[in-house]
């Protein structure tokens, strides 16, 4: 009798070792029928790259809204005035004579003006301007300055310009091509009813032909009125 219950208690020992054989899983969870556990791991590493292409493409998402909500609101912050003056520049034909030069491609309310006669007393020189635009534009005219010193009844000896546009005549449908177009007229039609310099304005109605002398004298480099002009010609 306690020979059988030895052998039973021997024959379930050996039942137990060969299902732990079979089963080396240490204490983890059984793999899924027809699953190996190294298949089980590569499942586990393919769902954790899942997770994190997954996140990777969410951050992506909001970087993106970022980045186009910051650009909307600098779009909404602009300054009325270069949005108008963008426009102006759009759509300008600059005449025939004339360059425009921005020295900051990203400041289009500071810019300069070339402008070369092609007709007139004062065809063939070459008169500089600067041009700013005032963030009140288009309600204030722009606020021109002639670099180049010039004998001229609508432009003093300091650089100041007449031109009716750019004082009691400015209106907001008018624009930076208007300016530039009556900054050639002057040249080509020069105005002594409304003057700067008044000596020469005086002149050009006593005596045309003595002013026109003036003229083609400064231009050539010549000594006028207690001043000695740039040679232009």
């Amino acid at each position: 009798m306690f020979r059988i219950k030895e052998l039973q208690k021997k024959k379930q020992e050996q039942q137990k070792q060969a299902e732990a054989a079979a089963n080396p899983t240490n204490g983890t969870a059984p793999a899924a029928e027809g699953e190996t556990p190294a298949t089980d791991v590569k499942r586990q590493n393919s769902n954790d790259l899942k997770e994190i292409r997954r996140q990777k493409s969410k951050d992506s998402y909001f970087s993106l809204k970022t980045k186009q909500s910051s650009e909307t609101g600098s779009t909404k912050r602009a300054n009325p005035a270069e949005l108008r003056a963008q426009k102006d520049i759009d759509e300008m034909e600059v005449p025939t004579g004339c360059k425009v030069n921005f020295k900051d491609t990203n400041d289009i309310l500071n810019f300069t003006l070339d402008i070369t006669p092609t007709d007139g007393l004062y065809q063939g020189a070459t008169f500089h301007f600067t041009i700013n635009i005032p963030t009140t534009y288009p309600y204030d005219p722009p606020k021109v300055h002639c670099d180049t010193l010039v004998y001229h009844p609508n432009i003093d000896l300091e650089g100041h310009v007449c031109l009716n546009i750019l004082r009691q005549d400015w209106m907001p449908v008018l624009n930076i091509g208007t300016v530039i177009f009556g900054l050639m007229t002057l040249f080509l039609e020069p105005n002594p009813d409304d003057p700067l310099n008044k000596e020469a304005a005086q002149l050009m109605i006593d005596n045309r032909k003595s002013f026109e002398a003036n003229v083609k004298q400064s231009l050539r480099g010549g000594y006028i009125a207690g001043r000695t002009f740039p040679k232009l010609l």
